[in-house]
């Protein structure tokens, strides 16, 4: 139990930290509501859907290894022009995997940045 809260604590941390503006980005691509999106940064899957509830997007994010209890969920509100980052670090000198969740007007974006190879 003390593993997962550290490192839902360093996830949480590291994408609160870690900002859209540090990593060149590609293309992004749209989400729809309820449809759901899966995607692996390395060995930590994560998955996100979203609803519109009043004038917000509620985005649950789910992210876990193959490792027992590593299950965690995010579960954020957006507002237009917020957004979030789920971040997976990966050791001194090498750069984080991102996700990156934007809300345009009615739209989330999400973009994987180029850091993860």
């Amino acid at each position: 139990m003390a593993m997962s809260r550290r490192l839902a604590h360093r996830v949480f941390l590291a994408s609160t930290l870690l900002g859209s503006s540090l990593v060149p980005a590609v293309a992004a691509e749209l989400i729809s509501p309820l449809d759901g999106y899966q995607a692996m940064l390395g060995t930590v899957a994560v998955s996100i859907y979203y609803q519109p509830i009043h004038t917000e997007y509620q985005v649950v994010m789910t992210v876990s290894s193959d490792k027992p209890d590593s299950v965690i969920r995010f579960v954020s509100n957006l507002a237009p022009g917020q957004q979030v980052v789920v971040s997976v670090p990966r050791g001194v000198g090498r750069a984080a995997r991102e996700l990156q969740l934007r809300r345009v007007g009615d739209k989330l974006e999400l973009e994987r940045p180029s850091n993860n190879d």
